[in-house]
C-alpha cells in the first residue's frame, strides 16, 4: 500500500518586494508515492525542485518532466495545469503581472502555458538561487535566501509600472466585464490595452476578464452546496449554464466532477494561503502590496 502527505507553507516576502511578489511557499510531499493535482489558472511562478521528480501537463496535452536541483520559471497558466511530484520538496515563489515586468524585460506573453529554466531570465543567478535555498537549514534562512536574492536581482531596476498595477486592479472588479470598460480604466485604447496585457499579464484582455470571472466564482462556490451556486457565482454569467461551459474549458471537467474527487490537496493549499492573505488562489491576489503576518 502506498501512502502520500502533503504540506504547505506560505511567507510574506520583504515588504519592499511585495509590489512584485505574492508569496514564498514551501511543498513538502512525503510517504512513498507522489502526488498529482490540478493547477488552477494562475499568474507566473518560480519554481525549485529540491529533491524529488516533478511533471506538468498543460491543457494542450504537453507534459514537461524536471529532474531534483532544477530551477524553473513557469508562466502564466490560462487553463488548468495537472501536477505530479515527489516525494520531495519544492520551493516556489509567486509573482503579479506588474513583478513580470520588473523582474524581467522578456514579455509575458512567450510563456504562458509553459516551464522553462529559470537561466532563461537570470542566467547563472539561477544556479546561486538554487543553492542558497538547498543551504537553507529552516524557513527563516530560506526566506531571508530569497528576499536577499530578489533584492540583489531588481537592484536599479525600475518600479513596477503603474499603468500594469492598474489594470490589475480593474481585473478584480468584477463590474469590469468589456475589454472597452478595462481600457477605459487604463485611460488607453483597446489596442494600447491589450499591449500592456500581453507584455505584462500574457493574455488578451478578453481572455484576461473571462478567467477572472471564471476564478471569482470558483473562489465563490468551492465551499459551497450545489444548490447555492447559482447564486454565488460572478454577476457576469449569463446563467449558470454559462458558468459550468467555463468551468469545462478551464479545469477540463464539469464543477459536479471536480467537486466529487474528495479532498483536493490544492484545496489545503488555499485554505493556508487564505489565512495568510485572505484570498485562496493566486489568480485573485490583490495588484496593490500586501501586509499580514509573516507565515502560515
Amino acid at each position: 500500500m502506498t501512502t502520500t502527505a502533503v504540506s504547505y507553507r506560505y511567507f510574506l516576502p520583504a515588504p519592499e518586494l511585495r509590489a512584485m511578489i505574492t508569496t514564498y511557499y514551501v511543498i513538502e510531499i512525503g510517504g512513498d508515492a507522489p502526488t498529482e493535482e490540478l493547477l488552477f489558472p494562475e499568474w507566473a511562478n518560480i519554481r525549485l525542485l529540491l529533491d524529488g521528480g516533478w511533471s506538468q501537463t498543460f491543457g494542450d496535452g504537453r507534459t514537461l518532466s524536471f529532474s531534483p536541483g532544477t530551477a524553473l520559471m513557469s508562466g502564466v497558466i490560462s487553463r488548468m495545469a495537472k501536477i505530479r511530484g515527489g516525494p520531495g520538496r519544492v520551493v516556489g515563489v509567486g509573482f503579479l503581472p506588474a513583478g513580470w515586468g520588473v523582474f524581467t524585460p522578456l514579455p509575458a506573453r512567450g510563456y504562458v502555458d509553459d516551464l522553462v529554466p529559470l537561466s532563461t531570465f537570470v542566467g547563472d543567478a539561477a544556479d546561486v538561487l538554487l543553492a542558497d535555498v538547498l543551504a537553507a537549514p529552516d524557513d527563516a534562512a530560506l526566506v531571508a535566501a530569497l528576499d536577499a536574492w530578489f533584492r540583489a536581482q531588481v537592484a536599479g531596476a525600475n518600479p513596477p509600472d503603474p499603468a500594469a498595477v492598474t489594470a490589475h486592479a480593474a481585473l478584480q472588479d468584477p463590474e469590469v466585464r468589456s475589454v472597452a470598460e478595462w481600457a477605459r480604466r487604463l485611460g488607453r485604447s483597446p489596442r494600447q490595452a491589450e499591449r500592456l496585457a500581453l507584455t505584462y499579464f500574457g493574455m488578451s484582455p478578453k481572455a484576461l476578464l473571462r478567467r477572472q470571472r471564471f476564478l471569482r466564482s470558483f473562489a465563490a462556490i468551492r465551499e459551497q452546496p450545489p444548490g447555492l451556486w447559482g447564486r454565488m457565482i460572478d454577476p457576469g454569467y449569463v446563467d449558470q449554464s454559462q458558468f459550468i461551459r467555463d468551468f469545462r474549458y478551464f479545469m477540463g471537467m464539469p464543477p459536479r466532477a471536480y467537486f466529487a474527487r474528495g479532498d483536493s490537496l490544492l484545496r489545503t493549499a488555499g485554505k493556508a494561503r487564505a489565512a495568510l492573505l485572505g484570498d485562496p488562489l493566486h489568480g485573485l491576489h490583490a495588484a496593490t502590496p500586501t501586509s499580514g503576518p509573516d507565515k502560515v
